[in-house]
């Protein structure tokens, strides 16, 4: 099936929001954010290979501030941004850019983070969806013993003690589903500069 082509130029591009811009905008949710880009950092072998990254120009991410999985994860993605000569990321909103939300669907899912790499000629690099595969399994056996069958009334305690044991699984020592992410897109880009 043929990708579909994302709507996105230099002007629309512009209108997105830096990751500065995305992070004052967040409120309530912006400490948890903020915590997350302090202990996500890239470690030295991966910002030595996101620096050597010389086909990237353009990131676009789509967000919104009350998803999980963009609390732990964009706060990487904006490191290796960073990290990658050049390179500019903007933020835009998924349930309000409902023509990029519905063109990057995963698997028919609205996922969030999704991230796309361009070149300078608006040429999509790659793609990055949501969350690291080790995280998803990890999610996956946290859910089963948290919320999994649990009754309806206890349903928002569990959900509460869930998330604390997800990001309880991102703060272990050496940061591994950061890791796993950071290798994931690391592959991602190795794989587009393969076909070249």
């Amino acid at each position: 099936m043929a990708q579909l082509r994302i709507p996105l130029d230099a002007q629309r591009f512009s209108k997105g929001l830096t990751w500065k811009d995305y992070m004052a905008q967040m409120g309530d949710t912006r400490a948890r954010t903020e915590d997350n880009y302090k202990k996500s950092e890239l470690t030295a072998e991966e910002r030595k290979f996101f620096s050597g990254v010389s086909n990237v120009k353009y990131v676009m991410m789509l967000a919104e501030n009350w998803c999980g999985d963009v609390h732990r994860n964009s706060p990487l993605i904006a490191h290796v941004v960073d990290a990658v000569p050049g390179a500019e990321l903007r933020v835009f909103f998924r349930d309000k850019e409902t023509d990029l939300r519905d063109t990057l669907l995963n698997n028919g899912y609205q996922s969030i983070p999704v991230v796309v790499f361009f070149d300078k000629d608006w040429n999509e690099i790659g793609r990055w969806y949501e969350r690291a595969h080790a995280a998803t399994t990890k999610a996956a056996q946290i859910r089963s013993k948290t919320l999994d069958g649990v009754p309806k009334e206890q349903q928002d305690a569990a959900m509460a003690e869930f998330r604390k044991q997800v990001q309880a699984a991102y703060d272990e020592p050496g940061g591994p589903l950061w890791r796993a992410a950071a290798n994931e897109v690391k592959l991602v880009l190795e794989a587009a500069a393969a076909r070249k």
